[in-house]
């Protein structure tokens, strides 16, 4: 498609007003962004009006549609990646969040500030975050959140930061473990964490011996490997200790029995640490999800690991 039939295509769009016709304009002229990336500032800024303009009319599915695309690009639109970024849906805010260079800290900081726990979950899991990010998810984040940092090699700790995760760590034994791998904790707070000991390995070891289903974890680990394209430990950590949604489509995917999906939830309850879980609804949301509507969100994670 020449440059003059696309504008044209995209003026023809514009003139329809329904949410399937915006989005259909929004992927068009993030196709165009992707094969001509701007030259200078006023094109960058051109792009970025009109897709500030007609995402606000797109519908959620525009909106992630542009945020899976851009999220991977440098050389995206500052407004319009700081635009979704603020998205209240997380599947469109998610993608930019995780992955987005062009979110500067300060971007981040407010984010962090003035989100709940999704957006803060999925900061908490970019490859480099500074520590005037950090130090606003140890202070705001939920225990998910505070896990995903102190595991997170490229979450930057400042003293006070690692402080707090370290008091944290005494009543979290992923957290501990996390910590006790790390090897840029200050002095203080090493000493501490190394003097409480691997607690979260022995844990599972004694756990794991009250139940003979994490026999069937590397083999999870293995299969959905496979499946997903993911690496074997972050398929690990989200069979174990990641959202319980996650868990989920994992075990739908790789066609579970309803037996032993109950039996390893109740390991990974142990694991985190808590007396009991509310068994009906997981079973409803594992009963209900079709295997093969999971196993195409798997494909959706590797595809999403191959554009990060």
């Amino acid at each position: 498609m020449t440059g003059n039939v696309a504008v044209d295509a995209l003026m023809m769009l514009a003139q329809e007003n329904s949410s399937e016709k915006r989005r259909e304009l929004l992927h068009a002229v993030t196709d165009l962004f992707l094969a001509s990336v701007p030259t200078n500032d006023a094109q960058s800024a051109l792009f970025d009006d009109v897709m500030t303009r007609v995402a606000s009319e797109a519908g959620v599915d525009g909106r992630r549609d542009l945020s899976v695309r851009i999220a991977p690009i440098d050389t995206a639109p500052r407004g319009i990646v700081n635009q979704l970024a603020r998205d209240e849906d997380i599947s469109v805010a998610g993608p930019v969040l995780t992955q987005s260079n062009v979110l500067s800290g300060d971007d981040l900081v407010q984010i962090a500030e003035t989100k709940g726990q999704q957006h803060m979950s999925a900061i908490s899991e970019r490859q480099s975050i500074s520590s005037i990010v950090t130090d606003v998810l140890i202070r705001r984040g939920n225990h998910t959140v505070l896990r995903n940092v102190s595991g997170n090699e490229g979450a930057e700790l400042s003293e006070n930061g690692a402080r707090t995760l370290s008091e944290k760590a005494v009543q979290d034994a992923e957290i501990q473990r996390n910590l006790y791998r790390r090897s840029d904790l200050p002095e203080a707070v090493a000493k501490a964490v190394h003097s409480r000991g691997d607690v979260a390995d022995d844990a599972m070891a004694r756990i794991s011996a009250k139940h003979p289903v994490s026999n069937l974890i590397p083999v999870l680990v293995s299969k959905f490997v496979q499946m997903s394209g993911l690496d074997a430990e972050r398929v690990e950590k989200a069979i174990l200790t990641e959202r319980m949604d996650l868990f989920v489509i994992i075990c739908r995917a790789l066609d579970l029995d309803v037996g032993n999906f109950e039996r390893l939830v109740r390991y990974r309850t142990d694991l985190a640490g808590k007396q009991n879980v509310d068994m009906e609804p997981l079973l409803h949301q594992f009963e209900t999800l079709p295997t093969h509507a999971a196993q195409r969100m798997a494909r959706f994670l590797k595809v999403r690991q191959t554009v990060a």
